[in-house]
Order: C-alpha cells, then sequence, then structure tokens
C-alpha cells in the first residue's frame, strides 16, 4: 500500500491534495514548515494544518525554522533558503514514516510561471520543460489541475484553507508573474494553459529525442566508461549542432560554457585544460580527457621494514642475496642508499632523474614525451621517491641508474607490483 509525506502549508492546494489523496485511500503523512517569516500569521497556519491533520485522522509533523538566520548564514535568498531547509527536512522525514514518495501541490499555473521565470533568465530548453511530474522521490498530483480546477474541488467539499498575506505582494516575482503576466495570456487566449500544458508535452517529447542523441554520440565519443575518460575529438568535431552536444555531454560535470568547450576541444593545443568544481577537461593530441579533480596532492610515506603496502598502489618489497633483471614492474635496488621514510607521489615542477641505460640526467617531462605519455598519465604516474626527494623508481616503466646495485652492494631490495 501507497505511503506517501504530503508537504502541507495550509494554503488551498496543499490542502486540497492532501484531502484528494486520503479520500483515496492512500497512507498520507502531512509535513508542515513554519518558517517564521510571518510572526503570529505564521503560527496560526501551524496550528490550522494542526487541526486539519486531526481531521482527517492522519499523522503529522511540524518543524520550526530560523529562515532568516540561515539565510544570512548561507548568502541566500529567503526564498531560496526556505526551499533548501524544507526539502532537506522533507526527505529525512520521508526516511523516518518509510514513505515511498514526497506529493507536493504544484499545478498547472505553477508551471507556467516556472516556464515564464525561465525564459525571462535565459534558460535552455531543459528549464522551458517547466516542473516535472515526478522524480526520484518526488510526485505532483495536482500538476495537471488549473488553480481554477483546485479551487471549485475545494469550494465542493466544504474544504477550509487559510491564505498567505505574502501571495498578494508583488515583492516577488512569481507573485509578478501571476497576478498581472498569466491574466493577460488568459485573455489572449482563453485557453491558454490547456494549450500550454500540450505545447510542454511537446517540449518533453523534444527533449527525450535529443537525450537518445545525445547518449548515441556519448556512446561513440566516450572510449571507455571509467576516469579518466578519453574522448576522442574527432567524433565530435563533425556532429551536428556540436556546441549543443558539448553543452549536453558535460553540464553534468560543471561544464557550464559551450565556448570553453569549444576552443579545447577544436582549437587549444596538447596540455591545455579547463576545470570546474569537481572535474578536469585535458586537451590530448587527437582526444580530451575527462578526470575527477584531487581534492589535495596525494602523497604517501613508506616506512623502514615495510613488507607490502595495497594504497595508493600495491607494491611489495622483498629482500634478495643477489640482484636479479629489472622489468617495467619490477626492479631491484641497493637497500643502503636508502633514506627512510620513502615517499610515493605525483610529478612536480622541475623534477629530473638518471633513467637505468640513459647514462645521464633527464627531466622527468621530457622522459614523459619521448615515452608518448598522454597528460592524464603524466598526472596519474607514481613515483616512488627517496627520503632525501630523489627519484627512486617512476613507478611501472624506468628506475634511476642512481639505485642500482653495484659490487659493492652489501643488501638488495626488490620491490615489484604484484
Amino acid at each position: 500500500m501507497k505511503k506517501w509525506l504530503v508537504a502541507i502549508s495550509g494554503g488551498v492546494d496543499s490542502v486540497v491534495l492532501a484531502h484528494l489523496l486520503h479520500s483515496q485511500g492512500i497512507e498520507i503523512v502531512l509535513a508542515h514548515c513554519n518558517f517564521s517569516l510571518r510572526g503570529a500569521e505564521s503560527d496560526a497556519d501551524e496550528a490550522f494544518v494542526r487541526q486539519y491533520a486531526a481531521t482527517l485522522g492522519v499523522a503529522l509533523e511540524v518543524v520550526r525554522f530560523n529562515t532568516k538566520q540561515y539565510a544570512k548564514d548561507c548568502g541566500l535568498n529567503t526564498q531560496l533558503a526556505a526551499r533548501e531547509l524544507r526539502y532537506r527536512w522533507f526527505a529525512e522525514m520521508a526516511k523516518k514514516h518509510h514513505c515511498s514518495a514526497i506529493a507536493t501541490a504544484h499545478h498547472a499555473n505553477d508551471n507556467i510561471e516556472t516556464f515564464i521565470i525561465n525564459l525571462s533568465r535565459g534558460s535552455g530548453l531543459d528549464g522551458l520543460l517547466g516542473i516535472p511530474q515526478q522524480t526520484a522521490q518526488l510526485v505532483r498530483p495536482l500538476l495537471h489541475m488549473q488553480r481554477e480546477e483546485i479551487l471549485s474541488y475545494a469550494q465542493q467539499h466544504g474544504l477550509q484553507w487559510r491564505e498567505d498575506s505574502s501571495n498578494h505582494t508583488d515583492k516577488y516575482v512569481r507573485n509578478r508573474i501571476r497576478h498581472h503576466i498569466t491574466p493577460q495570456l488568459l485573455q489572449v487566449h482563453p485557453n491558454f494553459v490547456a494549450n500550454f500544458q500540450q505545447t510542454q508535452a511537446y517540449l518533453q517529447q523534444a527533449s527525450r529525442l535529443i537525450d537518445a542523441y545525445i547518449a548515441q554520440i556519448q556512446k561513440q565519443a566516450f572510449l571507455n566508461d571509467t576516469f579518466p575518460i578519453k574522448i576522442a575529438v574527432n567524433v565530435l568535431e563533425h556532429t551536428p549542432e556540436r556546441t549543443l552536444v558539448l553543452h549536453k555531454l558535460f553540464y553534468k560535470y560543471g561544464f557550464h560554457n559551450p565556448p570553453d568547450l569549444e576552443q579545447l576541444f577544436f582549437k587549444a593545443e596538447a596540455g591545455k585544460y579547463i576545470v570546474s568544481a569537481t572535474h578536469q577537461l585535458v586537451k590530448d593530441r587527437d582526444c580530451v580527457f575527462l578526470k575527477e579533480r584531487a581534492i589535495q596532492a596525494q602523497e604517501y610515506t613508506i616506512e623502514r621494514n615495510t613488507v607490502a603496502i595495497s594504497e595508493p598502489i600495491a607494491l611489495c618489497f622483498n629482500f634478495l642475496a643477489h640482484p636479479i633483471d629489472n622489468t617495467p614492474h619490477s626492479i631491484c635496488i641497493a637497500a643502503d642508499k636508502l633514506q627512510y621514510p620513502l615517499l610515493l607521489r605525483h610529478k612536480r615542477e622541475g623534477d629530473v632523474f638518471y633513467p637505468l641505460g640513459f647514462g645521464r640526467k633527464k627531466k622527468l617531462s621530457k622522459f614523459f614525451i619521448d615515452e608518448k605519455y598522454s597528460q592524464i598519465a603524466r598526472e596519474s604516474q607514481w613515483l616512488l621517491c627517496n627520503g632525501d626527494g630523489a627519484i627512486i623508481w617512476v613507478v611501472g616503466k624506468r628506475m634511476d641508474s642512481r639505485f642500482a646495485p653495484n659490487d659493492t652492494t652489501t643488501a638488495v631490495l626488490m620491490i615489484e607490483q604484484p
């Protein structure tokens, strides 16, 4: 049997929603937020909701927020602060009462207001789709109903409700649209709301079609599905409407400026990159790598007598009587040349080492170029370093000749990647 948490303010929309769901036999838990913004009026709303829950005979949760203080602390306007507070609390209450969904009383007129707000802000297609009927946890059963239909239902069933005085002011953008723009649109065409809903249905179909197209492009361009992800530039370069494609592919990774993506993918030299709050896109010769941004540089110490480590990579340490031939994944070094603790780290500016078999010093950056490292591979390469900072081993690639055993070596340490 369904059990829903129903957001209720005391206004006609949420009162109708609760009554309608309850009359359909759906088990509901009412959830009321007192945002402490209208003094006695807010308290009267809370008292009304308590009485309404008792009348219906359903469970009720009430919370009081210091909304103005929260908005100040978080740098938000009052409306955004209230939204953030209520939806976080709704999720907590839904979990507490084992509710399968959170129901809100958004309706068709709310959808029009959201559309106009997003249109005025220059929103893309996603913003013009309006309020979704259902998300992972939220449901909006009244979204198909107009405000007049909701009022008619309330009157037919003799319902009482509270009027929020803030709904009558033009202080908020949404109220200005509600009071002045929507009535004008209804005068232009009496069936405007129904026509609007039909138009949104068409937009949603178009959005689903675009998403299917983007999924096909991603399947061709993303050459693997774990980070770092290698992305073929040539696939995207000749894709129709590629600016939109780039936006849709990388918006979820925090890249919100398509011109920056165009510049990186099709004009930038290898090594150039752009970053978002969570990810990085790095240009290589014929591809771009998408990787997660490290929060901080990672370094790991290895103490004397360590037998094995598993983080950040797996390494084993064994003493041998005599050295054996090196492989890319196994090296033998003169143990008496080591200073502990050893250090595992990534590259630093100015790194140099003496590659075994090369005979002289070499910049690590030049070694990476000669070995045809991608930009991502350079940044993810682990270096095993001596306690004095000298590179012992470009792990899995080449050891430093300064640590090679010789005739005077008394102890040989084999380090290998199992």
